[in-house]
This record gives C-alpha cells, sequence and structure tokens, in this order.
C-alpha cells in the first residue's frame, strides 16, 4: 500500500516516534531467522546481531570473534552472515559451553542496558524537561558504518556513520535517512600496469543487519511515490538500528513497482551520469521527507548533510502548503520552512558541488512548479546567482533556505565563508557561516590493545565520554615502556595483515613475507584519490625518497590505500603511478598500496603505522578526519596545515608541512611543499623515531604520541562535534527556554506545561 493515503498518513502522526524507530531493534527479519538454528541459551545472539551497537563494544564484538574468527574476519564482520553460516555443531558446542553462554549473556545485559538508559544520559540532563516531540532528521547520501554496509565512499560518509554513534551516545533523537545502493560504491582491482578497475559486486538484504520499515502498527512494508519526470517512483526504507538511533535507507530497487530503469536509480553511491545524481537526489530528499511523514514523525530539524540531501526542503516546503498550513503563499513557507533547516557544507572544490542545468530541473522538477503555482524561473532562483546565469547549485539552494549553516573546521568556515558571503548576508548583513569542526567516533577506531591499555590506566568508565579531557590527561600516567609495546604490537598485527590479506601482484624484492620491516619507521596514507590530495607528492623527489627507503639505520616505508572515482582520471593516474612505484625494485618492498579502501584497511592503517601523512593543496582540505581517527591509537601526524590540522597542531605532538611558504601557483606550491616535507622528515622525524634509550624506547617520540593522544582525542571527538550541532544549532532555542525556566521559581508542573507549549507553537 502506498503512503499516499491522506488518512492513513494522517492516523500516523498520532502514533509515538521513538517507539515506531525502535519497533524491530531486538529481532531479526523473518527472512534472517530462518537461516538459524540456534540453541535456546544462545537466543542473544539475535538481538546482538540485529544492532550494529556492537561496532563500537568490543565486549560485544568479541562474542562474534569467538564464534569463528575466520570467518568473521572473512565475512566482513558481518554478524548476520556469520549466524546464518555457522553449522549446526557448531552451535551446539557453543550452548554446551557454559563460559561462552555466560559471556553471552553479559553481552546481552550490556546492550540492554545502553539502550534502556533514559535517565542518565546527556540529552536528558541538558534538554530533560523538554523531552516529548524532538527529533533530528539526519539526511546523507552516503553513511559508514561498519564493513559489511557497503553505504560509503570515503570521509563524508564515515563522518555520517560516526554522527549517528555518536548521537545515540548522548541519547539525542535523531534518524539518520540515506539510500540503500545495490550494488554500493565500487571493488577496486588493479591491472598489470597499475590501472584501477570497478566492479559492482551486490548487495544482499537480507544477508545484511537490517530490516523492511513498516507502517506503524503494521507488517505492511512502508512505501512512498517520488514523482520523477511524468512517473511516480515507489521508494521504500530499510531500517538500520545503530544503537539508540535508527538509519532508513530508501530503495527503488521494487521489480513490479518500478520500472527496470527506476529500480536502478539506487543501484550505485555516486554512479551514472548527471541524470542518475539528480534522481537519486531527489529520492533522497523528497523520498527521505515522506517516508518520514509516513511513519508519523514530524522533525523540528532537518540537518542537511551537504548539498545531495537539499531537495528535503522542496519537499518539506510542499508539506507547509498543500498539508499543514493550506494556503499559504510558496514565499511565507519559505520563511516557515526555514528555521526548521541547517545545512552542512563540506567542500570548497567545485567538482564536490552539484550543479544542475536549466533542462535537467524542468525535466525532472517542472511537476513541482506547476503542483506550487509557481513560474520555473521562480524555482530555479532558488538555487541559483542572484543574477540568474548560473545552473542550480544545490550548496546556495541549501544556504539560502536554511536558517544557519556551518562549515567542518575554522579554516574551512574562512574559505566558504569567502565563497558564499554574498548568498550568506543577502538577506541578513549581520548572518555568518558557523562553523563545527569534525570529529571521529573514537570508539569505533580505538585499537582493542590501546582500549585494554586506557581500561588498565584510565579508568573502567573512560570510554563513558571520549570528550573529557580530564580522563585523556590520566595518560601521563601510563608507563612510556607499556605505551611503546602496545604500538608495536598494533604494528605487528597491520604487517601481518598486509602480507596476509594482499597478493601485491609484481612484488620485486623476493618473499612476501619480506615486504615490509616491522621495525622501520612506517608513514600511512589512505583516502580518497582526489588530485588535490596530492597522493604522489612524496615521489617527486625520487632520490630523496630512494634513500630514506634504502638506509640500512634508519629505514622509512610507506602504505597507501585508496580509490579514485571512477570518471576522476587524473585521480586514476596518480595511483598507477604509486603502484608502479610499488613494483619496482627500488621500492624495495617498503612501498605498498593496498587496493580497494574500506573501513578495514583504514582501520589497520591508523591503528599500526607510526606516523599519518596528509599533504593537501591548502586549502582545499575541508576537514579530514583520517588524521584523527589514528590520533587515540598513538600514531603522530605529519600534515599540510589545512582543514583540522590547521587549528590542531603544536610541535609538541605533531609536524607540520611548510607551515609559512605559500603561492597562488599550485606547482610551485607542491615544489614547496615537497622540499619542506622531506626537510622535515630527515632533520625530525627520522631522528627523533630512531633515538633509542637502552630499552629500545624512543622516548621523545612517546611522548609526542602521551601529548597527541591526551590533548587531541577529547577536542576531535564526534560526541564534542555533536554536542555542538545540539547546543548551537539542533535545540538552541530550547536550551535558552530551559535554561530561562530552571532558572525561575516556577513549579515542575509549570515548567513542563510551558515546555511543551513551547513545542506545540
Amino acid at each position: 500500500m502506498d503512503s499516499d493515503n491522506p488518512k492513513r498518513q494522517e492516523d500516523h502522526r498520532q502514533l509515538d516516534p521513538n517507539a515506531i524507530l525502535s519497533s524491530g531493534a531486538n529481532k531479526l527479519s523473518n527472512l534472517q531467522i530462518n537461516f538459524l538454528k540456534l540453541p535456546e541459551n544462545l537466543n542473544p545472539l539475535v538481538p546482538l546481531a540485529s544492532n550494529l551497537y556492537w561496532v563500537w563494544n568490543r565486549r560485544i564484538r568479541r562474542i562474534f570473534e569467538e564464534i569463528d574468527l575466520a570467518a568473521w574476519d572473512g565475512l566482513g564482520h558481518n554478524p548476520v552472515l556469520l549466524l546464518q553460516r555457522i553449522s549446526d555443531s557448531r552451535y551446539k558446542e557453543l550452548g554446551s559451553n557454559q563460559e561462552f553462554v555466560t559471556r553471552l549473556s553479559r553481552a546481552y545485559d550490556i546492550q540492554r542496558e545502553y539502550l534502556r538508559r533514559k535517565e542518565d544520559t546527556w540529552f536528558r540532563r541538558t534538554f530533560g524537561i523538554l523531552e516529548r516531540n524532538e527529533l533530528v532528521a539526519y539526511f546523507s547520501a552516503e553513511f559508514g558504518l561498519t564493513e559489511c554496509l557497503r553505504t560509503y565512499s570515503g570521509g563524508l560518509g564515515i563522518l555520517s556513520g560516526d554522527h549517528l554513534k555518536s548521537a545515540s551516545d548522548l541519547a539525542i533523537p535523531l534518524v539518520g535517512i540515506g539510500i540503500f545502493y545495490k550494488r554500493g560504491y565500487f571493488s577496486q582491482s588493479l591491472t598489470p600496469d597499475g590501472w584501477q578497475l570497478e566492479s559492482y559486486p551486490e548487495n544482499n538484504p537480507s544477508e545484511l543487519p537490517m530490516e523492511p520499515a513498516l507502517y506503524p502498527n503494521s507488517k505492511e512494508p512502508l512505501v512512498v511515490s517520488v514523482p520523477i519526470e511524468d512517473r511516480q517512483v515507489r521508494v521504500r526504507a530499510w531500517k538500520v538500528a545503530v544503537g539508540r538511533a535508527t538509519l532508513l535507507l530508501l530503495d527503488t530497487n521494487l521489480p513490479g513497482l518500478n520500472s527496470k530503469e527506476d529500480c536502478e536509480i539506487t543501484a550505485e553511491l555516486y554512479g551514472g551520469d548527471i541524470h542518475t545524481r539528480i534522481k537519486q537526489e531527489i529520492i533522497l530528499g523528497f523520498g527521505g521527507a515522506k517516508i518520514i511523514r509516513a511513519l508519523g514523525l514530524q522533525p523540528t530539524v532537518y540537518h542537511l548533510n551537504e548539498g545531495h540531501a537539499a531537495f528535503a526542503i522542496l519537499e518539506r516546503l510542499r508539506e507547509i502548503v498543500e498539508e499543514d498550513k493550506p494556503g499559504t503563499s510558496f514565499k511565507e513557507s519559505i520563511e516557515l520552512s526555514k528555521s526548521y533547516n541547517l545545512f552542512t557544507t563540506h567542500t570548497p572544490v567545485a567538482a564536490g558541488i552539484d550543479v544542475f542545468d536549466k533542462s535537467l530541473i524542468e525535466r525532472y522538477l517542472g511537476w513541482y512548479a506547476k503542483k506550487l503555482g509557481i513560474s520555473l524561473d521562480d524555482l530555479l532562483d532558488l538555487g541559483r546567482e542572484k543574477n540568474g546565469s548560473s545552473g542550480f547549485n544545490m550548496v546556495i539552494f541549501a544556504i539560502r533556505l536554511s536558517n544557519s549553516a556551518n562549515a567542518v573546521s575554522k579554516l574551512h568556515r574562512r574559505v566558504a565563508s569567502k565563497l558564499w558571503q554574498t548568498v550568506v548576508k543577502e538577506h541578513d548583513p549581520e548572518r555568518e557561516l558557523g562553523s563545527v569542526t569534525n570529529g571521529i567516533h573514537s570508539l569505533s577506531w580505538i585499537s582493542d590493545s590501546f582500549a585494554d591499555l586506557y581500561d588498565q590506566f584510565l579508568g573502567p568508565e573512560w570510554d563513558e565520554d571520549t570528550s573529557d579531557p580530564k580522563v585523556w590527561s590520566r595518560i601521563a600516567e601510563i608507563p612510556d615502556d607499556l605505551v611503546w609495546q602496545t604500538h608495536i604490537k598494533q604494528k605487528s598485527k597491520l604487517v601481518e595483515y598486509v602480507r596476509t590479506n594482499f597478493s601485491l601482484d609484481g612484488y620485486q624484492g623476493g618473499a612476501l613475507s619480506q615486504v615490509l620491516d616491522p621495525n622501520a619507521l612506517t608513514i600511512g596514507f589512505a583516502r580518497r584519490f582526489a588530485t588535490y590530495k596530492r597522493a604522489s607528492l612524496i615521489l617527486s623527489e625520487r632520490e630523496k625518497l630512494l634513500a630514506l627507503l634504502m638506509s640500512k639505520d634508519r629505514p622509512v616505508q610507506f602504505i597507501f590505500s585508496g580509490k579514485a572515482h571512477p570518471r576522476d582520471h587524473e585521480g586514476k593516474k596518480v595511483i598507477q603511478e604509486i603502484v608502479n612505484f610499488t613494483k619496482s625494485a627500488d621500492s624495495a618492498g617498503r612501498v605498498v598500496f593496498l587496493p580497494d579502501y574500506d573501513i578495514s584497511i583504514a582501520r589497520h592503517l591508523v591503528q599500526g603505522v607510526d606516523l599519518w601523512l596528509n599533504n593537501p593543496q591548502r586549502p582545499l582540505e575541508a576537514s579530514g578526519t583520517s588524521g584523527m581517527k589514528a590520533v587515540p591509537n598513538g600514531v603522530l601526524n605529519f600534515s599540510v596545515l589545512d582543514g583540522w590540522w590547521d587549528e590542531a597542531h603544536s610541535p609538541e605532538y605533531g609536524w607540520a608541512i611548510n607551515p609559512l611558504d605559500f603561492h597562488e601557483d599550485p606547482i610551485k606550491q607542491a615544489k614547496a611543499d615537497a622540499e619542506a616535507l622531506y626537510a622535515t622528515l630527515e632533520s625530525e622525524i627520522i631522528p627523533e623515531y630512531y633515538s633509542r634509550n637502552p630499552q629500545g624506547i624512543p622516548i621523545s617520540w612517546v611522548q609526542k604520541m602521551k601529548g597527541s593522544i591526551s590533548l587531541l582525542t577529547p577536542r576531535f571527538t564526534t560526541r564534542r562535534m555533536v554536542k555542538e550541532y545540539a547546543e548551537e544549532f539542533y535545540f538552541k532555542n530550547v536550551k535558552r527556554l530551559a535554561d530561562s525556566l530552571n532558572k525561575s521559581e516556577l513549579g515542575s508542573d509549570v515548567l513542563e506545561s510551558a515546555s511543551n507549549d513551547k513545542w506545540d507553537k
């Protein structure tokens, strides 16, 4: 049945949104359960596999590792597929192992306590008196949560996933809206000459930790209609439990309801041509808003993570004009809707911004203008510069129709403010672009080895609030030798991971067992291979590089990984250049490229290298988060002063590349940066790494590690980031009301009444 039925929609709005979002969170779909043949005492495996809380709770994750570690790793950390593949005999063995059953029961208790905790949460402590109708709808084209859900391509998706995890930890009422891509982002392989090839393996929903979103109080899958050109495209949603938060992934792959062409709209992340792109963004924006409405949810905030999601604004405008306040003019509806919208921009790079020409808007959204009684030019004017000569720019549109907009680092705010100043200030000269520096969900990226060390020295509840500087100040108390031993353990795991999992075809240096030296200074570089990130900068000084690689006393080695967009031929050339160097005798097994970069590779690298390298063309890196993931694992940063490192860097705990020498000419800048990179490596980094005490510990290096962990970890977490969003954007007016009411002498009944009246208005 279709959610466009007005009566059905109206009925839904009376339901409890928290109950709707949490329904089914502790069970797998019937199709998935059919695969399971569990002894009764192993039943807790089902709710543990159904919620992604295990991603950042190592005590739960270890249950799946204990079932079958090789299968767990081989299946891409997919608990549903693991439970489907385990034999009956193994289940009987586990069910008769009382120690395992006891650990399983404890893990289940941990999850239940986390999900049920309501009183002692950050959100309740901060906004408790107003907790009734608040809901944030967080839209993003990609979400990176774990390896088995291939709904991400890079940093934007990982950030979105970490945002959901921290919203869960803080108990912020938030629902994520994204797309379920049938073939996800591509898998990368390499030709013998190093050229990137793409393949697209399909994702099977029945083998993933998600279930269909249903109509409230029904077993019927929820389906909505989204107009595209002259037809209605049907859209369903899959529900993913992310701790306390919920992610809804939209899907047009409905054979029998949609044409073959329309089934393919949500097939690939960032795939297809410009027509595919605009149709995907229509599905994400219009479809996402419709799905939320059909579930009976009425968000008080629409957080649009990049311009891909901005069409949700148009659907919200239509709701106001046609459903919420019939008779409201389109102009009035714009002013009404702005207060709902927060827009976050992530890039100053033109290639990362969607701009659609007039013919595309007319073809795919002409119906919208007619339906709301406005001209096509009126619609186009919402997303183009004032002179009307440009195309429909999704960033301009989102900033113009949002009450608040923000950049993702302090430097990015300055850059973005110059780019979008006219739009930001066109109706209010006092309006400024905000800034919330990105972060990481620390518990998702800290190695088990370091987490166990932190258990020992930071106190048993150190992981309750990873943004608390007091907790991390205790790092100073950990003996240097234990910090170094823990790091070396992780580094050895990385070397073994590379040797075991990658064929490294064409390696010229001898046996695969000799690839990488566990004792050499190991530098990691892994990210999207956009050309402005300058992955091959280190190769520009070939003689200096060879001298570092071949040094007998102080060798250096590099591990690269990353993908170029399928249509980015220049990015592919950079990959080819690096890969071909790794195959030359010159590299001597000390430069490797790991294909098919994903969360698993990223985790191993940020947990195991000694130094994280980042050398983008300043100021084109809006924030960057890969280096943040390295920090709590004791890995030091060496970066251009761009994005987050511009505000984080200090000589006490890391290095800057060429901090003062800036050129307008990118070729001159690259040359200057390469020279500075090598100068710092040769004169500072390498000597400090190899300067050891009699016990073989690089004391000065370890002091930098401890300083980096203690000072940077609490600053660059999504816990801190999401708190800022909540206090400065999501619930700013709510908090102001709560503070003023709490200071008054009103009784609790009056406080509750006043807060609810505020929401009703």
